[in-house]
Order: C-alpha cells, then sequence, then structure tokens
C-alpha cells in the first residue's frame, strides 16, 4: 500500500512539474487546482476576473516558467472584458524553449496591425506545446496603460544555463543574447522539423479561435 502511495506522488509531482506556471502577467488562478485544468482550452476552464496587469500599449513583459525537456510557445491577445477568441498572435516567430525553468520575454509588441488605448480591457493566451503535440493553456486578464511599464533586468531573467528560446529567424540563449545558429541548425533533426511546422499550424488554429 505505501508502495502504491508514492508511486502515485511520484507521478503526480512529474505531472505537476511538466505543466507550466504564468508568473507574469498575473494568471487568472491556479490552473492545477481542480476542476480548472491546463489540457482545458482556451483557458485551463478558468473565466476572466478583475484581477488585471497592468500592459504597455505597445506590449509588454511576460515570465513564465516551463516544466518540460523543451517546449514550442506562443502567445494570443484578445480584446475585450470577456475575449471569445484569442485571434491576435504576439509571436508570428513562436518560441522554442530547451530546458526547464523561467523563461522572462523582456518585451512582446503588439503587430502594427493593432490598436489600443489607455484604459482597454484584453486577455493573454499562452500555449505551451510539448513533443507529443500535447498543449496547455493559461490565460492572464490585462488592461493596456500608458503608465505601465515593461520588466526590470533583474525581475525579468531566465534561468542562467539551462534554457534557451529559438525563434524562427534565429537563436536566443539564456541570457537574451542572439545566436550564431538558425532554429534549422539549432534543432535540424526531423522529429524537430516535423514539430516545428506541426506547431505552426497549431498556433495558426488556436489564434483562429477553432481551439
Amino acid at each position: 500500500m505505501l508502495v502504491k502511495t508514492l508511486i502515485a506522488a511520484a507521478a503526480l509531482a512529474q505531472a505537476v512539474q511538466a505543466h507550466f506556471t504564468l508568473n507574469h502577467p498575473a494568471w487568472r488562478g491556479d490552473s492545477f487546482e481542480a476542476p480548472a485544468s491546463q489540457w482545458l482550452r482556451p483557458c485551463a476552464g478558468i473565466n476572466a476576473t478583475n484581477n488585471r496587469t497592468e500592459w504597455p500599449l505597445d506590449g509588454g513583459s511576460i515570465s513564465l516558467k516551463l516544466g518540460h525537456a523543451f517546449d514550442y510557445v506562443f502567445v494570443n491577445l484578445g480584446l475585450g472584458a470577456e475575449a471569445a477568441t484569442f485571434n491576435i498572435s504576439l509571436t508570428p516567430n513562436f518560441f522554442n524553449s530547451t530546458g526547464n525553468g523561467t523563461l522572462c520575454i523582456p518585451k512582446l509588441p503588439l503587430p502594427s496591425t493593432v490598436t489600443v488605448t489607455d484604459g482597454q480591457l484584453a486577455s493573454l493566451q499562452i500555449v505551451a506545446m510539448g513533443s507529443a503535440g500535447n498543449s496547455m493553456y493559461n490565460c492572464a486578464d490585462i488592461v493596456f496603460r500608458q503608465t505601465a511599464s515593461l520588466l526590470s533586468g533583474d525581475q525579468c531573467m531566465n534561468t542562467t544555463g539551462s534554457l534557451s528560446y529559438v525563434t524562427s529567424q534565429g537563436a536566443v540563449s539564456a541570457d537574451g543574447k542572439p545566436g550564431d545558429k538558425s532554429s534549422a541548425s539549432v534543432h535540424g533533426s526531423p522529429t524537430h522539423l516535423m514539430m516545428a511546422a506541426f506547431t505552426i499550424v497549431m498556433a495558426m488554429i488556436v489564434a483562429s479561435g477553432l481551439l
């Protein structure tokens, strides 16, 4: 009986570690607590709240704690107090994070075609896709403010030596410095390339509101 209990506890701990938390902006709620579940789209089964983080008008910072060995991460924006769809992509070049730990993006700019005003309500949807193609979801409610600022350098730090992220334009190390290899040469195996193509399609589907 004790052995079964220990096995179950270990499995639960591994499952939690493989999920991700949203540190900034503040997530809607703890998606580890039932009935919420990060497997539920679009926002882990958690409705919009009045707990809104102020975000700059031209884009802001995000900070995640990732539990997978690697993830494809993309971020979508939905406008309104209770966004029905998250159809504005803030990551046209999605992030491929390698290694678990803290991933902080100093600034995710809004697309040039999107204009927001001071006090406008919106929500962010963060999607992390693992190697098996399984997607996990968390959302954060924000309010755009002209006076809002980005996270400072000491607030936006990646886990040194254990985390990097890659866009389709090139590699970026855990300290945020551009690398000298393309995405294909960093993750050039057929499996990674196939997953990358699959993830782009999934990102488009999610952004369109179909998922």
